[in-house]
């Protein structure tokens, strides 16, 4: 359903546990839920430091009024939280999953490594004590439309008639398939997932405009910087907080 609204848009992708430059970012940006309509894309966990507070921050936010869609990070973690699957609790860990994990059940929870007895002790205990932060995300839709834009967090598959036939993998994972041609349709995709520094093939961590498409993974959690898009009418403006190392 697309959505018509006279807020000022605020877009914000991959914050992967950077709880700090996420409130730094809404500061910087003044943000009032009574005027401006926020939108986060996904990938709320992971890598950084503060998963956990920031799910409960994202949550409090959405309960003022802001859009959190789903990311393959929240993804995975459901997966990893709710199957006994081995391939999926081992793509989870190597994708920075371990912080997510600590987040919620403190550092010293792994004594020596997380195999075994820990990562499924360690589960039942995320599943008993934050069932509303895993109903949170189990509920997280995969997309938002207005007039002019689209939000995802990784893109859609631009040789489909209908882009909403794009399975809902794609939507959190596809990335060479919609990056690297052009799509048909009349709006602008907004996404994250792919930092731009990838796209570009340099350490530019700035939002990247492509023809209609816009990518503001800034890499916040690889010591990037945390961008947001500003959507006023048919203009665009750019803001960020740096994590950049070094």
């Amino acid at each position: 359903m697309i959505t018509i609204s006279k807020k000022k848009i605020l877009a914000i992708s991959d914050i992967h546990g950077c709880y700090e430059e996420l409130v730094e970012l809404l500061q910087l940006n003044k943000y009032n839920p009574e005027e401006d309509q926020l939108i986060l894309l996904g990938d709320y966990i992971d890598r950084g430091p503060e998963s956990k507070q920031t799910v409960a921050y994202i949550m409090k936010l959405v309960e003022e009024g802001a859009i959190a869609l789903r990311g393959n990070h929240d993804q995975m973690f459901l997966e990893f939280i709710f199957s006994n699957n081995p391939d999926k609790e081992r793509r989870y860990l190597i994708n920075g999953g371990m912080t997510t994990l600590e987040s919620y059940v403190g550092k010293d929870y792994f004594p020596d490594d997380a195999a075994g007895e820990y990562l499924h002790s360690a589960k039942q205990l995320i599943k008993e004590k934050d069932r509303e932060h895993l109903e949170f995300l189990s509920n997280l839709p995969y997309y938002y439309e207005t007039e002019k834009h689209l939000f995802v967090h990784a893109g859609i598959n631009p040789s489909l008639d209908d882009w909403r036939d794009t399975p809902d993998y794609d939507k959190i994972w596809i990335r060479h398939e919609f990056l690297g041609f052009d799509h048909p349709y009349d709006f602008t995709v907004v996404h994250g997932h792919t930092p731009t520094q990838s796209v570009r093939g340099n350490k530019d961590n700035s939002i990247l405009f492509d023809n209609k498409k816009i990518d503001i993974d800034g890499a916040c959690a690889y010591g990037g910087r945390l961008n947001c898009l500003i959507i006023t009418g048919d203009s665009y403006q750019t803001t960020y907080i740096s994590n950049e190392k070094g």
